[in-house]
């Protein structure tokens, strides 16, 4: 028993340390993500389809799910090659066996008209010398001695008749000789043609005699360069097969045999087993992963902040199942033949824009497109149609549309104007793919319907799972903070009732807090919101500040300063309170607390210096017990909340003055060291005191005396004189 306990104690304790490591975490939570995105992707793959091959006989009646006209490659290939096969080659010329032919009959030529140009030789020696010469060695002695007296022009005419009957037919496709076996007949057409022509019967046997020995080899040859252009000109003629079906259109029945074509219509639809689902489900488990790293190396490199809190990585991945888990649900939808269109509905505009107004607009384009790839795989998770691909681009387009319109939103209705925005992106989106795909007319109707509505669903939802992300997140958004500027919140309209100069010094603070934000980059809304909370402790006793002070009377001569500074300082304390019940989300909280830090009360600490215990007084006993600004946000609420007061208090509020006041109190608290735990830089406060001196200018500028006013003055000086 005790060996048992101590097994459960160690496994206890083991547990404890497993869960307390936040990298253990932090893969805990992506493994649960990784298989929730690889279930919902991959549950199309797990539907019983029924393995069967072409030949085989399908047991159940199939029909066309949409609209599709599939194109059957293998059969091109093989229509294409009987194309090509039908193709006759190209003959051409043999250019240089007809060179050697023409070579070969201007020597004989040439011979025989030097040998008859020979004057010191007799006749017989002269055809002696002919015989030397192929082909008159064939030639009998009667045929040379009457060539050797034939003119020299009838022996050039016959040399330029009889060449080009020779060259003529042997080049000729028709009458040349291809093979070896066409030869003979090549030498009886050209025989043939020279007995048509004019030349002298001596020179017609010369040149018979010259056929008969030198046209012995084929004169034509298959041109393989020309046969294979036109073989593929044939093949570019051959149109590739294409079977066109209708939404309910019978593909095959019970017990009919299926064929080749049937079968490629069933893989292209999807409609067989053509691989292990487990493979394929692999495979999207492989690119969700992938996509997933994507995103945390993204984070970690460029938003190490969003990187470094778990809850920003629980709510991305919940919003992007959640996204997946809707569209799901609309790819479910049965709407009859335009069901293949239902990827335009799916919401992942409204994902994007929750990422973007909850977390970070940059974040948000990055997981849209992310996203987008996965409603592609969700639509078609095998990739047998164009209709996946269509989806992701049009919901990826509204998607990103979406978190631009509501990156700077500025009051409520610009989540309205974003819904608009995205069902137009949507829709020009649902039209690009119309024009690259060729859709029909109907389905590009039916297509931008459904994009509209995402687009209008996407805003709705928006609105209506804000307060719940943010509720149980603990974010406070932009939408909340303009929810909380409203000034007929309770704490805003009771501050105005009843500490009326708090309200306005709130105000004054915000305007200048909310431009120093913007010029140094922080969140404006905030610390304009912030600043309009910040005082509210005042309303336990508002009397006992001096912007509330509308008669000679002051509380502070009457009491202690010691007593007074615990008043003026619980006023941190008492809002911090009153936000608190309130349910003022942390940001304001933090500002709240931390909008004096732990500066002292210098006014009633020198009143005190003045009294009889002077030497025994502490600083502390005078400072404000609160944290030092730990952000942007707060210290700007801080300084402005700083400067208003001193600026108010300036006698002459002449331009030169404030400036050079504002430039003091921020100096004061840098040396006082109220500024070391925020992140603000030199440059910054350099930023922050332009803003606020512009802001400030337009306040106290210098103003016209009236007439009248000049007349009331004179008068006045007379009556006391």
């Amino acid at each position: 028993m005790k060996v048992f306990l101590t097994i459960i104690r160690a496994l206890r304790t083991a547990l404890g340390r497993f869960f307390k490591n936040s990298t253990t975490i932090l893969v805990l939570i992506g493994a649960i993500y990784l298989l929730l995105f690889t279930f919902l992707l991959s549950s199309d793959l797990f539907v019983n389809r029924p393995d069967i091959k072409a030949g085989d006989i399908s047991p159940m009646f199939i029909t066309a799910p949409w609209p599709k006209v599939v194109e059957d490659p293998v059969q091109w290939e093989k229509d294409k090659a009987a194309a090509a096969s039908k193709v006759p080659n190209v003959i051409a010329a043999d250019d240089n066996v007809i060179t050697n032919f023409a070579s070969d009959l201007t020597d004989m030529f040439t011979a025989l008209r030097t040998i008859q140009a020979e004057p010191k030789q007799d006749e017989k020696t002269k055809i002696a010398g002919l015989k030397q010469t192929v082909p008159f060695t064939t030639l009998s002695d009667s045929v040379l001695g009457s060539l050797l007296k034939e003119p020299l022009n009838a022996i050039t005419a016959a040399e330029l008749d009889g060449g080009r009957v020779v060259v003529d037919v042997a080049r000729n496709p028709a009458t040349g000789a291809l093979t070896n076996q066409d030869v003979p007949a090549l030498q009886s057409r050209i025989k043939s043609d020279l007995g048509q022509t004019s030349i002298a019967s001596d020179l017609k046997a010369a040149l018979n005699a010259f056929v008969v020995s030198k046209v012995v080899s084929p004169t034509l040859l298959v041109d393989k360069v020309q046969t294979q252009i036109a073989k593929q000109a044939a093949e570019a003629q051959v149109p590739i097969p294409k079977y066109s079906y209708t939404t309910g259109e019978k593909i095959v029945g019970v017990g009919e045999k299926v064929t080749n074509q049937t079968y490629l219509v069933l893989q292209a639809y999807g409609l067989v087993q053509t691989l292990a689902p487990w493979k394929a489900a692999l495979g999207i488990g492989i690119i969700v992963l992938a996509a997933m790293l994507s995103v945390l190396l993204y984070l970690y490199h460029y938003k190490r902040q969003i990187y470094g809190k778990k809850s920003n990585l629980v709510l991305l991945g919940l919003v992007s199942v959640l996204v997946v888990a809707l569209g799901k649900g609309a790819i479910a939808l049965d709407i009859g033949s335009y069901k293949n269109l239902l990827g335009f509905l799916i919401p992942l505009a409204w994902g994007s824009m929750l990422i973007a107004i909850l977390i970070d607009a940059q974040l948000a384009i990055v997981v849209t497109s992310i996203v987008a790839l996965f409603v592609g795989i969700m639509v078609d998770p095998q990739f047998h149609s164009q209709y996946g691909l269509q989806a992701a681009i049009v919901t990826g387009m509204g998607g990103i549309v979406g978190v631009y319109s509501v990156s700077n939103l500025s009051q409520r209705s610009d989540l309205a104007r974003a819904g608009l925005l995205v069902g137009a992106a949507n829709v020009v989106g649902v039209l690009a793919v119309w024009l690259i795909s060729g859709l029909t007319p109907q389905s590009l109707a039916v297509g931008a319907v459904l994009a509209a509505i995402n687009g209008i669903v996407a805003s709705v939802f928006t609105v209506g799972t804000l307060h719940w992300f943010e509720t149980g997140f603990k974010i406070t958004s932009s939408v909340r903070l303009l929810e909380l500027s409203d000034p007929n919140r309770p704490l805003l309209k009771r501050l105005l009732m009843e500490a009326p100069g708090t309200y306005h010094h709130s105000m004054l603070v915000g305007n200048l807090a909310e431009a120093a934000a913007e010029a140094v980059g922080a969140n404006a809304l905030l610390v304009r919101v912030g600043a309009m909370y910040h005082d509210i402790g005042k309303l336990k006793r508002p009397y006992f500040f001096i912007e509330n002070q509308f008669s000679s009377d002051n509380p502070h001569d009457k009491i202690a300063p010691t007593l007074s500074t615990l008043i003026i300082t619980s006023h941190v304390k008492d809002g911090l309170e009153m936000a608190k019940e309130d349910k003022l989300p942390q940001p304001i909280l933090d500002i709240i607390e931390q909008h004096h830090a732990n500066s002292m009360v210098s006014f009633f600490f020198h009143k005190a210096k003045e009294g009889e215990k002077a030497d025994t007084l502490s600083e502390a006993e005078f400072r404000y017990d609160a944290p030092k600004p730990q952000t942007k946000e707060a210290a700007l609420v801080c300084l402005s909340d700083s400067v208003e007061a001193a600026v108010k208090s300036l006698k002459d509020a002449a331009s030169g003055h404030v400036q050079g006041l504002i430039r003091k109190i921020i100096n004061e608290k840098l040396n006082d060291g109220q500024l070391d735990e925020c992140d603000l830089t030199f440059r910054d406060l350099s930023l922050i005191a332009g803003a606020f001196d512009r802001v400030l200018s337009g306040i106290f500028h210098t103003r016209i005396e009236y007439p009248e006013m000049k007349d009331l003055e004179r008068r006045k000086k007379r009556g006391a004189s």
